[in-house]
C-alpha cells in the first residue's frame, strides 16, 4: 500500500503535466512520461483502428528506418494478422490488455510473429484499448518492450489500468480532433468521387467500403440484403473499369490526390 501510495505522489505532477498539454506538440513527451512511470516500455505507438480498413499511425516515437517496418510495413498488410486488431473485430472491452493475454496458442510460432513481430525486435507488448464512441473504431495507445527486456506483468497492467480513464479521455481529446478534421476533409472530397459515374445508391455502397464497411455492415446500414449490395457493388466495379477492392481504393487514393479519374 505504502509503495503503491508512493508511485501516485510521484506520478500525480506527470498526469497533471500530460493534461495540460493536450493539443499541443508536448503532449505526446508528457503521455509518455506518464505512461512509462507506471509502467516502464522502450517505444510508443498511437494508432486509430477502423473497421477492417487500413490503421492510420498518428504518433510514434521511432527514427525513420525503424516507423518504415513499425508503421508503413504494418498498415500495408500484417495488421490484419495482429491480435490486438483480432480482439477489437471480435468486441473487446475498452481497457489495458496484455498480448499474450490476446493471442492465441501458437502464437510464437505463427505467421504473424514470424514475419512482423520478430522482425521488429520487440520481446512484448501492451495496448491500451479506447473506444471513440464511432462505430468499429478505436484510438490504441500500443507499448512495446525490446528483445533484450522482460514481458509486461500483471502488476504492469493494473498500474496501468487505474489510471486507464485519465489516458483515454487526454488521447483522444488530443488526436481525435485532428483525426476528426482530417476525416471532414477527406469526405468533403470524397463526396464529389464517381460524380455522374453512379447511381446514388451505388455512390453510398462505394462510400461506405471506402470507410472500411464489411458487406453485412453496408447491409445493416442501408436495409438491403447482402446480395443486393454485392449486385450494387458489382454494377459500381464495373462503370468504374475496375474488378477489385484494391483497384477502387488506388482509384479513390488517385482522387483525393487530385488527378483524374
Amino acid at each position: 500500500m505504502t509503495e503503491d501510495l508512493t508511485l501516485l505522489s510521484t506520478w500525480s505532477p506527470l498526469a497533471a503535466r500530460c493534461v495540460a498539454a493536450i493539443g499541443t506538440e508536448d503532449f505526446p513527451v508528457a503521455l509518455t512520461a506518464a505512461l512509462r512511470h507506471l509502467a516502464p516500455f522502450d517505444t510508443l505507438m498511437t494508432t486509430f483502428y477502423r473497421g477492417s480498413a487500413q490503421p492510420e499511425t498518428v504518433y510514434h516515437d521511432l527514427d525513420e528506418s525503424q516507423a518504415l517496418v513499425n508503421t508503413r510495413f504494418y498498415e500495408s498488410g500484417p495488421y490484419l494478422l495482429d491480435p490486438f486488431h483480432i480482439a477489437m473485430r471480435n468486441g473487446i472491452r475498452p481497457g489495458v490488455h496484455l498480448l499474450f493475454d490476446l493471442a492465441p496458442d501458437g502464437f510464437v510460432r505463427s505467421e504473424y510473429y514470424r514475419t512482423f513481430f520478430r522482425r521488429i525486435k520487440m520481446t512484448d507488448e501492451l495496448g491500451l484499448f479506447v473506444a471513440t464512441g464511432r462505430p468499429d473504431e478505436w484510438l490504441v495507445l500500443s507499448l512495446a518492450r525490446g528483445l533484450q527486456a522482460e514481458r509486461f506483468s500483471r502488476q504492469d497492467a493494473t498500474r496501468l489500468a487505474s489510471a486507464f480513464p485519465l489516458f483515454a479521455a487526454a488521447s483522444l481529446k488530443h488526436w481525435d480532433g485532428d483525426a476528426a478534421a482530417k476525416r471532414s476533409g477527406i469526405d468533403e472530397r470524397l463526396a464529389s468521387f464517381a460524380a455522374g459515374r453512379l447511381s446514388p445508391r451505388e455512390r453510398d455502397i462505394v462510400y461506405m467500403i471506402l470507410n472500411g464497411r464489411s458487406t453485412r455492415a453496408i447491409a445493416q446500414a442501408t436495409g438491403i440484403s447482402e446480395g443486393t449490395v454485392k449486385v450494387h457493388r458489382r454494377h459500381a466495379y464495373a462503370k468504374l473499369s475496375i474488378s477489385s477492392q484494391a483497384e477502387l481504393f488506388s482509384l479513390a487514393a488517385r482522387h483525393l490526390a487530385g488527378e483524374a479519374v
